[in-house]
């Protein structure tokens, strides 16, 4: 069964309810529902991203992109990627109150995986691109969590990265970053390209948010690896075992 969480727990009913308030009485940027304003936020979101990726909208149509924390925003509805992934651990609980967002016509459908990103199911060195807005502070060990978008990066990928400075604490945004702790996180696993500072926080109690564009470097983090070669030997030194076990077997009839 996917994962729902305890709405007795105010790190999960803050989330959530964030969302059911802005459904129930709008947020008025566009004066459209709140579908039709999650729709333009994500072709803003877009337009954003690919400014600092240097690209226009068909350098999407071949790429695999990842958001990261995506909530039910819809983040990546108007992309025209060609394979679109949304990961939120919340993701099941969206789709129960039938808040998830449908992608635009035209556009592939979006897969939604509802599971923390320590636990991504995704294999190594399969995204062109992953978009992390506003959610590295909601994750209790960011280290973890930067360490599978590493992973999951192509070696030419790129990550978007977007989080809220200063504040305090929070049930729902547990970890407070400066300019300083940000990128010494992100030092050892990334090199940054592209790098803003001072625009508004996504939140509110937070001082201000910082975007930035960075590629995976390799000498930093390296994942499981597996040897054929060992693999292969103790394979064959099974087979080996077992039809020893079963001449012993027949001798002994």
């Amino acid at each position: 069964m996917p994962y729902i969480p305890d709405f007795a727990d105010p790190r999960y009913l803050d989330e959530v309810g964030w969302f059911l308030f802005h459904e129930k009485y709008g947020r008025e940027q566009f004066g459209r529902s709140y579908d039709e304003e999650r729709l333009a936020y994500s072709e803003l979101f877009m337009d954003e991203v690919l400014s600092y990726c240097h690209h226009d909208k068909p350098w999407l149509e071949d790429k695999t992109v990842i958001s990261i924390g995506c909530g039910c925003t819809g983040d990546l509805a108007a992309w025209p990627a060609a394979i679109k992934i949304a990961v939120d651990p919340l993701l099941y609980a969206y789709q129960k109150l039938e808040m998830l967002l449908s992608d635009t016509p035209g556009t592939s459908r979006t897969i939604h995986l509802a599971v923390g990103l320590e636990n991504l199911p995704l294999l190594d060195d399969c995204a062109d691109l992953v978009v992390c807005r506003n959610a590295l502070d909601h994750m209790r060990d960011p280290s973890q969590g930067l360490q599978q978008i590493w992973r999951i990066l192509k070696p030419e990928g790129v990550l978007f990265l977007s989080v809220d400075l200063g504040g305090a604490p929070t049930p729902d945004e547990p970890t407070v970053f400066s300019a300083e702790t940000l990128s010494a996180l992100l030092h050892d696993q990334f090199e940054i390209i592209t790098e803003t500072h001072d625009h508004p926080p996504h939140s509110c109690g937070r001082v201000s948010s910082i975007r930035l564009l960075a590629r995976k470097q390799y000498r930093a983090f390296c994942a499981l690896d597996l040897d054929k070669e060992q693999l292969l030997t103790a394979y064959v030194m099974r087979i080996d075992q077992g039809e020893k076990a079963q001449r012993t077997t027949d001798n002994d009839l």
